[in-house]
């Protein structure tokens, strides 16, 4: 099982957060966020490093972002 921490975040725009995702508890609200950032990391690094076209930089963030996913599942 994965570690667990403790975090301090601006209420307001956890409140936002709540508002646009409805159902979603702070912890998916907080790690989805994460699983983006990481995905948009790989997207940025593969496309500086490969080279590669938007098109083909998008699909392996979009790989990534499942990845993560399915990771957290």
């Amino acid at each position: 099982m994965a570690t667990t921490v403790q975090i301090e975040m601006d209420g307001e725009l956890l409140e936002r957060l709540r508002a646009r995702h409805p159902g979603k508890s702070d912890r998916e609200l907080i790690e989805r966020l994460a699983t983006i950032e990481l995905g948009m990391a790989v997207l940025r690094e593969s496309q500086r490093r490969n080279a590669l076209s938007e098109e083909e930089a998008l699909e392996l963030g979009v790989r990534a972002v499942h990845e993560a996913r399915d990771q957290l599942a």
